[in-house]
Order: C-alpha cells, then structure tokens, then sequence
C-alpha cells in the first residue's frame, strides 16, 4: 500500500511535469557581471554554480508555464546579496561575503516567453531588484541555500510578469 502511494505520488507528479513549460538561460559577458564572486575558492567553479543554481530556478519557475510556451532569458548582470570583502587572520587575507540590509540582490536581464512556433508572446528587459529583504529574519534559511534572496526576486518577478496578470 505504502509503495503504491509513493509510486502514484511520483507518477503525478511527473504528469505535471510533462505538461509544463521551460526555460532557455544563457549568460552575456560574464566577466563584467556587477558582483559574482566567491569569498574563497575557484571564481570559474562559483561562477559555473550560481549559474546552475539560477538556471534551475528558471526553470522550476517556467514548468508553472503552459507546455507549449518557452521563456528564453539572457542575463546580462548580476549582483549577488551582500558584499566580498577582506578580513585578515594569522598569516594570510581570506575574503568572506558580508551581508547589510544596503547590499541587496540585483539582476538585469532580457526575456522572451515564446509559444511553440517561436512566435515571441512578451518580451523585454527586466531590472529586477529586492531592496526590502530581511536578512535577520531569514537567516537560518538562507544558510541552507546560498541564493535564497536572488531566487526569491526572480521568483516574485516571475509571479507578477506570467501569473499575476490582470483580468486573468
């Protein structure tokens, strides 16, 4: 009984899946993003994961899309939450990301959500920003995702330009 209602579970929850949207991300001059950089380790290797991290979040947010549609995003800046900035210990200087209520995330990209033909049904630039984060209040969930305040900007952007609309 147990095994059949996990596999009925997941078989619903792959028929959502099925008739979903999706999403096409690419990255224009990453180089010259505002700020996305680590506090420490490899800069290509965090770079390579928040992108990830945000593609993946587009695309959880396009499957709320109709199947036959298809939101295409090119991100041309990123300013992640808080700030890189030097402390000094021992023997060396490390870096670690501080977050002020002043360092709020920004994102700027442009957007085309398109139906099966590749006819474009809107389309623009977005500058999306969260200036009213609450960091304390937060914290301990932010701790386990490193982007929760970035997600949770494209996430309201998304609800407002896609689902929220009026006279729907």
């Amino acid at each position: 009984m147990r095994v059949q209602g996990i596999m009925g579970t997941a078989l619903l929850a792959f028929s959502f899946t099925a008739l979903a949207g999706t999403a096409e991300v690419s990255w224009k001059d990453v180089d010259s993003y505002t700020d996305i950089r680590p506090a420490d380790g490899s800069r290509d290797r965090y770079q390579k994961k928040v992108m990830d991290q945000l593609a993946e979040h587009f695309q959880w947010l396009a499957a709320k899309l109709p199947e036959d549609q298809k939101l295409e995003i090119t991100v041309t800046d990123v300013d992640l939450t808080g700030r890189v900035e030097p402390t000094f210990g021992r023997s060396s200087s490390n870096y670690v990301r501080i977050v002020r209520e002043i360092d709020f995330p920004r994102m700027e990209f442009d957007y085309r959500l398109v139906d099966k033909s590749g006819d474009a049904i809107k389309e623009g630039q977005a500058h999306v920003k969260n200036m009213g984060f609450n960091y304390d209040s937060l914290a301990s969930r932010m701790r386990r995702d490193d982007l929760y305040f970035e997600k949770q900007m494209l996430t309201q952007w998304f609800e407002e330009n896609f689902v929220n609309q009026p006279g729907e």
